[in-house]
């Protein structure tokens, strides 16, 4: 498969967001954030379709670039066959139905969009056998920074968070909510009304909190996050004597 740098993808979200701001729907239109099922399926022209792809949770979503059978579940948790064409994402139900699951599930369409997007931009060099294609499943967790391991889920992830959270928008989002150039502490414990902020910043942007920060730290708007550890800040290590 092809490997891409952060500046290609990034690169790659220009293109893909130009031609978002330009559909029928955008034109004459303040854009305040990024609808990723407008963009998959006006843009793209792929099909969105909801169902439970796991008994747990664990997966939410899922794609294939070639015709593909996956199995998924019955609102009785009952198993059966469902054929991916190939131009169609699915979106575990659950996140659908949860207003407060409307961000990751946001990021779950733009993640397996970007799948989508890879293979028509470099269709030699993504799935490009029947031996290497496969199913792409986002799993829990999968927005967090983690030690590259999957090249494929890596730069899904990377240009879904790109597309997702262009720069200009963050900024105008803290701008709006007053947060300054650069967010120097996240922590909703010793900085409680920034971090108050940073939340309605991820809800005007209607992303998660996680995708939200790591972006930001990314583009360098984010100093210190301590999103999910408020508490390490005061941690102390007993090391005997």
């Amino acid at each position: 498969m092809k490997i891409l740098s952060r500046k290609d993808i990034e690169k790659i979200a220009e293109r893909v967001l130009k031609a978002y701001k330009n559909l029928p729907e955008n034109i004459n239109t303040d854009i305040t954030h990024i609808d990723p099922e407008l963009l998959l399926t006006n843009l793209l022209g792929f099909n969105l379709e909801y169902t439970h792809l796991s008994l747990d949770g664990s997966i939410l979503g899922a794609t294939t670039t070639v015709p593909m059978e996956i199995e998924v579940y019955a609102g009785d948790d009952s198993q059966y066959t469902y054929l991916l064409d190939g131009k169609t994402v699915l979106i575990e139900q659950d996140l659908k139905e949860d207003i407060e699951q409307l961000g990751r599930c946001n990021f779950t369409i733009a993640h397996e969009s970007a799948h989508q997007i890879l293979k028509m931009l470099y269709p030699k060099d993504y799935d490009s056998t029947p031996q290497s294609a496969k199913v792409h499943f986002y799993k829990t967790g999968g927005e967090k920074q983690k030690q590259i391991k999957d090249w494929y889920e890596w730069q899904a992830n990377a240009l879904a968070s790109a597309i997702l959270l262009p720069a200009d928008l963050i900024k105008r989002a803290m701008y709006i909510f007053t947060v300054g150039e650069k967010i120097t502490m996240l922590n909703k414990i010793y900085a409680r009304q920034t971090y108050d902020k940073f939340c309605n910043m991820a809800r005007f942007l209607v992303v998660s909190k996680t995708a939200l920060a790591i972006r930001m730290k990314q583009l360098g708007l984010l100093e210190n996050n301590y999103l999910n550890e408020p508490y390490s800040l005061v941690d102390v290590y007993y090391t005997g004597g």
